[in-house]
């Protein structure tokens, strides 16, 4: 049986571009035959139709795009666990901008799963719930990866105002659908300073 896959969009410079996810493997890949978008909108639209015609809803969707990167993570891991061998070389440059790649991505999804799970009615709270769940793992995971990255100030900046945007999005959703969220517990906002002072970022100035 052949793996399954999904589109998603994600951010390519000041624009977009649509990609493409194999279910567990290594990705997403770049779909170089849609073109590039304005916006990152425009190119999730555009994925969510193509998502459509392979009978998948959004959650299947990302569920499979969220396979292929963290199948892209143990990929980056392995590669950084070497660092003995790889410390300073070309490998580990690249090992570390696919890790940057996998932090935004998932930031990415988080807040799309954020805006899915607003949107959903009182049928699907199950999902909705489930849908907050992941993106307050990622939350935790994301503010855990910017205490420990030694990237450069522009890396760590744009990693913390991801994970502050995603940080309020959650906290937006989650005092519009409590009965949603029973389960679910936000990371208090000291935790994120914290984190962000272990990077030494201050997202109000350089």
């Amino acid at each position: 049986m052949e793996p399954r896959f999904a589109f998603a969009a994600q951010f390519w410079g000041d624009g977009a571009v649509v990609c493409r996810a194999i279910e567990g493997r290594p990705g997403p890949m770049v779909e170089q035959q849609f073109g590039e978008f304005r916006t990152w909108t425009q190119a999730q639209n555009f994925a969510g139709k193509l998502n459509e015609g392979l009978d998948l809803d959004p959650l299947a969707a990302r569920r499979i795009v969220t396979s292929s990167i963290l199948a892209t993570a143990c990929v980056v891991q392995e590669a950084l666990n070497s660092k003995d061998h790889w410390e300073g070389t070309s490998v580990e440059i690249v090992a570390r901008a696919a890790q940057l790649r996998c932090v935004f991505a998932e930031l990415a999804l988080a807040l799309t799963l954020c805006r899915i799970a607003s949107n959903a009615s009182s049928e699907d709270a199950g999902r909705a719930r489930r849908a907050l769940l992941h993106a307050a793992k990622v939350l935790r995971d994301s503010t855990h990866f910017l205490k420990f990255h030694d990237g450069d100030y522009d890396q760590l900046k744009s990693i913390a105002t991801g994970v502050a945007s995603l940080q309020s999005t959650l906290q937006q959703v989650s005092a519009c659908l409590p009965a949603c969220l029973p389960a679910l517990r936000m990371i208090p906002p000291h935790h994120i300073a914290d984190a962000l002072a272990a990077g030494n970022v201050n997202l109000g100035s350089r």
